[in-house]
């Protein structure tokens, strides 16, 4: 995970924050209301800008998603599906909020033709999203439900492509409840005054995630990679730590109500300097270029 960590960890306060947010127990609206002001407030005084910046714009993402979808389709008359990592703590905060969620990991889908996609592998993926509640009976006897496929999208090639791999008869089949819906249509404006786009592209809520990356060629491995207590990444103390530590900031915006006029300076600045300054895309086009290299390298040997 790419966190920066720096402030917890160089002040020594990461031992501290851990205490209080071991008191606090699970990450709850019910727990995080009841715990004292002094705990509240020690976490808020010692979390990373950017983290809390993160928290807060996923709590303004997550408001206006369900004001939007309850109006278009009627509360709880849908079931909101994150395709990926990109969307996942956005749709997880949906979750604790009351809404039908989902959410499935699925990555690299946007370069790869579907009907080329081992059949045993989309059985063991099938089989997940039936466990899911995700099968050809659950949308057909649930019709008066729209499940929307939601995510990321830069040319919205992934969304477009998991929706396809999805209606396969082999899979959920084409069903009219199933639709997609990319988080830019819900966000409009504010996808680009806000640096949504930026943020998104630039991965930057994925080390939050509920679910790690699952390629497309590693479909049989869904289940070690369909939540924090499987997935290898997220098992590290400092990792876990810091996970808990967004959604204790998360959870605690969105109780305050302070996250509407936010705009994530700290994070759209790291952003520029570490993927979007002349020099990380010279660096990003030379890694780019050693790759394919090695790649034709291979075919030649």
């Amino acid at each position: 995970m790419s966190i920066n960590v720096s402030k917890v960890s160089s002040s020594g306060l990461f031992t501290q924050c851990h205490e209080k947010l071991n008191k606090i127990g699970k990450m709850t609206f019910e727990n995080v209301s009841k715990t004292d002001d002094k705990t509240r407030q020690f976490l808020r005084d010692n979390s990373p800008v950017r983290l809390k910046e993160l928290a807060q714009l996923n709590c303004f993402a997550a408001d206006k998603i369900k004001r939007e979808f309850d109006s278009r389709f009627g509360e709880n008359n849908y079931v909101l599906i994150a395709v990926g990592r990109s969307v996942s703590s956005i749709i997880e905060l949906l979750g604790k909020l009351g809404v039908y969620t989902k959410i499935i990991p699925m990555s690299g889908l946007r370069r790869r033709e579907i009907n080329d996609i081992k059949n045993e592998d989309l059985h063991t993926y099938k089989t997940f999203l039936a466990q899911k509640g995700l099968s050809k009976t659950d949308l057909k006897n649930n019709k008066n439900k729209t499940y929307i496929l939601i995510d990321y999208t830069y040319y919205g090639r992934s969304l477009e492509k998991t929706k396809q791999l999805l209606n396969r008869h082999d899979m959920l089949g084409e069903a009219e409840n199933l639709i997609s819906i990319p988080i830019k249509e819900v966000l409009g404006k504010d996808y680009d005054t806000r640096n949504f786009d930026n943020l998104f592209m630039c991965s930057r809520f994925k080390d939050y995630s509920y679910v790690g990356k699952l390629n497309i060629d590693d479909l049989k491995n869904v289940y070690e990679r369909c939540s924090p207590e499987r997935v290898k990444e997220f098992q590290g103390n400092i990792t876990k730590g810091l996970r808990k530590l967004f959604w204790f900031n998360t959870i605690d915006s969105y109780l305050n109500k302070n996250y509407n006029d936010i705009l994530p300076k700290r994070e759209s600045a790291a952003v520029y300097k570490h993927f979007l300054s002349p020099d990380a895309i010279q660096r990003y086009i030379k890694r780019e270029y050693e790759k394919q290299n090695k790649i034709i390298d291979s075919y030649i040997k």
